[in-house]
């Protein structure tokens, strides 16, 4: 009851603020961690015979029975750990792999170099023309002229091949292996949020789904990968799933991808007066079928144009670029019936990213430049600043990092890159309080 208590939309904003901040709590404070002591294999079997177990939202029903179903801790996977959440949806993967290999499981080799450009080419080459049963085998990585293997490599390997990906990749299989840094962006960054999300541009079908088959591998392999894109993403693998976890989209997640496009929806949505449509025009968009080629922008209809734009934004725009990755991901993980059934976008997205990355002062500052100091004044006053950071608490922490920069998602690269500015605010004692 609490947990859909707390998801109910927070009716006060910020200034110029889009949609709702989400949960007042996080959710992470719902979290029983006691399950952690308990087996997962034996929960996940426990599940098995009720899979059908689906917990009501108890503020959208006026009764509710307890049943045999209810005592399941995956019923409730809101409030399960997500080390062990994982764990169940590992054994439910391993499942469905071992019925299609008969028992007999080997891994899938990949000997990547560690330039960019080439490691990219490698990777694309290796998934390229294998079927769902073939890909669906855990990574054995190594480093070209490198001995190491285990799992400290397969962690390496991702973060690198992620930030990779993310840079860039090859326009084609035929000049991947030029080494002259050029390549297909496939994702832009909105720099405030620190998320990426799809170039609607972008025409590499095969690194996409490259993309979509890493992101199930780091599941399958127990690594955690940088959380770099926004939560709209895990909705929309979900929808891609038939999940009925999944929900539908909203101009609060079209503001995750695009605070100003969600800015200017919401001034159509604020728009009284009857010239609504002198004022804005048609939106400057390409209509889907919901809304009728010559259909005028009216105060009648203008909650159906704006929501019919977040659609067209959030599914037609990028639906090249998605489908891809969307079916990667489903050649890895997508016969798993828990994340068919019982997992939604909140704990999709923990189950891939792991949760939040703590604040990490000392990285901060080793990042951080200093502007307007003496050498003297840095040593008398900058080492006092720094010090009174690190004995925030950690919600302090994340606040700090909020206000400082408008969101509080870890660099891909790490804290050290936040690129924190200490300015001098001028001299003299009359800016004390």
């Amino acid at each position: 009851f609490l947990y859909s208590a707390n998801s109910l939309p927070c009716r006060m904003k910020r200034l110029d603020e889009q949609g709702t901040r989400g949960p007042k709590l996080d959710y992470e404070r719902f979290t029983l961690e006691a399950i952690n002591k308990c087996e997962p294999l034996s929960e996940f079997q426990r599940w098995q015979r009720h899979p059908s177990a689906k917990v009501p939202d108890m503020l959208a029903v006026e009764r509710f029975q307890l049943s045999a179903d209810f005592c399941s801790f995956l019923s409730h996977s809101n409030l399960v750990p997500v080390s062990f959440r994982r764990m169940c949806l590992l054994f439910d993967v391993w499942d469905q792999i071992q019925q299609v290999g008969r028992g007999r499981i080997s891994a899938l080799q990949l000997e990547v170099p560690r330039a960019p450009n080439a490691l990219l080419s490698e990777v694309l080459s290796t998934f390229q023309g294998l079927s769902e049963r073939e890909l669906r085998r855990p990574l054995r990585v190594t480093f070209a002229g490198e001995e190491a293997i285990g799992q400290g490599v397969i962690k390496e390997f991702f973060q690198v091949v992620l930030r990779s990906f993310i840079g860039g990749s090859p326009e084609s299989m035929d000049n991947a292996d030029d080494d002259d840094g050029q390549g297909t962006q496939l994702f832009t960054c909105n720099g405030q949020r620190r998320a990426y999300w799809f170039d609607h541009e972008a025409s590499n079908v095969e690194a996409f789904r490259a993309c979509g088959i890493l992101l199930g591998q780091a599941v399958l392999n127990s690594v955690f990968v940088p959380n770099i894109f926004p939560r709209v993403l895990y909705e929309k693998l979900l929808q891609d799933l038939d999940s009925p976890c999944a929900r539908k989209l909203t101009l609060a997640d079209l503001a995750n991808v695009s605070e100003e496009i969600a800015q200017s929806l919401q001034r159509v949505l604020d728009y009284t007066d009857e010239d609504i449509g002198a004022v804005f025009g048609d939106l400057a968009w390409q209509r889907p079928d919901e809304v009728e080629t010559d259909d005028q922008l009216s105060q009648a209809n203008k909650k159906a144009f704006v929501q019919a734009y977040v659609d067209w934004f959030l599914h037609a725009r990028i639906e090249k670029q998605f489908e891809p990755l969307s079916a990667g991901f489903r050649a890895i993980l997508g016969d798993s019936s828990l994340l068919r059934s019982m997992v939604d976008a909140v704990q999709l997205e923990k189950i891939i990213c792991g949760g939040a990355v703590p604040v990490d002062v000392a990285a901060i500052q080793r990042g951080a430049h200093h502007e307007g100091w003496t050498s003297e004044e840095e040593l008398e006053y900058l080492p006092i600043f720094w010090e009174v950071l690190a004995d925030f608490t950690e919600a302090e922490k994340v606040q700090f990092v909020l206000f400082a920069t408008a969101s509080d998602r870890v660099p891909l690269r790490g804290w050290r890159d936040l690129g924190l500015t200490v300015q001098k605010n001028g001299v003299g004692d009359d800016r004390l309080p």
